[in-house]
């Protein structure tokens, strides 16, 4: 609330009151203003949301599944070689060789 020059006291203990109370709210209320602005803008605030992280994530998935199946198309032998190299994987840990 603000004061006129004829509403403040005469008395100097007065207005050191009054500037120490005005202090004290100043100070309340810029720490009010820096947790609402940490709320607001901290890394809390920045971070995704789980389902538009996993969007990301499927897009990347279908990006590398089609450069995947573009090079497979491209080279039918390096396809064949993959297979085999599986199919003798699966064969080792099996005990089988």
């Amino acid at each position: 609330m603000a004061m006129t020059a004829d509403q403040l006291p005469a008395d100097p203990d007065a207005l050191k009151a009054i500037a120490l109370a005005r202090d004290v709210e100043n100070a309340r209320l810029i720490q009010i203003i820096k947790e609402l602005q940490r709320h607001r803008f901290g890394r809390r605030a920045e971070t995704l949301p789980e389902d538009q992280l996993l969007l990301g994530l499927e897009q990347a998935e279908q990006i590398e599944a089609a450069a995947e199946e573009a090079n497979e198309q491209a080279s039918p032998v390096e396809r064949l070689e993959r297979a085999r190299k599986r199919r003798t994987n699966r064969g080792e840990r099996l005990g089988r060789g």
